[in-house]
């Protein structure tokens, strides 16, 4: 562990267990949040690349029954 790491866990370690509770909520919403935006960069690199297939005049006729 790296010496940030083992603070986080000294200090967490001190508070109660409610707190310790809200301590890991809230690590759990970063891990999240930062899922989300690795998902969300990752479809925006393919966004340019699917486009070639999405933009076709065929792909419109296809959609257009479900418009």
């Amino acid at each position: 562990m790296n010496s940030l790491t083992q603070e986080i866990a000294i200090k967490s370690a001190a508070l109660p267990e409610d707190m310790q509770r809200e301590v890991l909520d809230f690590v759990s919403f970063i891990s999240a949040k930062l899922a989300r935006a690795e998902h969300n960069e990752a479809a925006l690199l393919s966004e340019h690349v699917l486009a070639t297939d999405w933009n076709k005049e065929e792909e419109d006729e296809a959609w257009e029954k479900f418009q």
